[in-house]
């Protein structure tokens, strides 16, 4: 037990190293906070997608896996190998220590391009879900760096289907648009070219940058279900569903 939370792994203390990283690390201390900020400052549009599917599957055992500290929904229970306080169970998702088909839905957010194996992460979502039991995971495509504490992976639209290849798919949807894209990349762009190499300058130019231009996200409520905008969506969300057992 840590803090009186059940705890598997000693994963949770891994050091952090990159300085925008840290930032944002002492940020999800306040859980509210962070998530008002990635909301409205955040170059990612987001529509209420996620909520709405939380919202269908409450009533169940639903999951909130790399919850980090943020809460989907009170009832609603978050695993992450960080021991922020709002997490119930500290785990390596890779590892999940619940029986098979035992939950009827997860949500995966924008945690499997920091696992270095994320296909163990999807196997394990597949094992642990009952038949019939849907996902939801939201992955990056066309977005910068971003440690928590590792960044590997990106997927275009049809990579997203390779790596969700257990399930049976749903919806693909878009998850910040075209504009996040182009927004996150030119963020990054403007603090690289005026920080002279500095990482402190660097920081702080791109949190001006995000101040300065966030409001231009707001064009992928537009822009973002074009069928030209898969090429160069920020991220995608995969909603598919586990396959019903066999007969017998």
């Amino acid at each position: 037990m840590r803090d009186g939370r059940p705890c598997f792994t000693d994963l949770g203390e891994r050091e952090i190293g990159d300085g925008l990283a840290r930032l944002k690390a002492a940020l999800r201390r306040f859980p509210r906070c962070y998530a008002l900020m990635v909301q409205l400052i955040s170059p990612l549009y987001f529509d209420g997608s996620r909520k709405r599917f939380v919202e269908s599957e409450r009533q169940g055992v639903c999951l909130n896996l790399g919850s980090g500290n943020l809460r989907v929904h009170t009832s609603v229970p978050n695993f992450d190998m960080a021991s922020y306080p709002n997490v119930d169970v500290i785990c390596d998702v890779t590892d999940l220590p619940l029986e098979d088909d035992s939950v009827d839905a997860v949500v995966a957010s924008f945690v499997l391009e920091h696992l270095p194996e994320p296909r163990r992460a999807v196997r394990e979502m597949h094992r642990v879900l009952r038949p019939g039991g849907r996902i939801f995971s939201e992955v990056p495509f066309v977005v910068g760096y971003h440690a928590a504490p590792g960044d590997f992976r990106r997927w275009t639209h049809e990579g997203v289907l390779r790596l969700h290849r257990e399930f049976e798919p749903e919806a693909i949807l878009p998850r910040g648009g075209p504009t996040s894209a182009l927004l996150w990349i030119l963020q990054e762009w403007v603090a690289m070219l005026f920080c002279f190499g500095s990482w402190r300058l660097h920081r702080l130019i791109y949190l001006a940058a995000m101040l300065v231009t966030f409001p231009i996200k707001y064009l992928d409520v537009l822009l973002q279900h074009l069928p030209q905008a898969r090429n160069i969506n920020a991220c995608f969300a995969f909603v598919g569903r586990k396959p019903d057992a066999p007969p017998g």
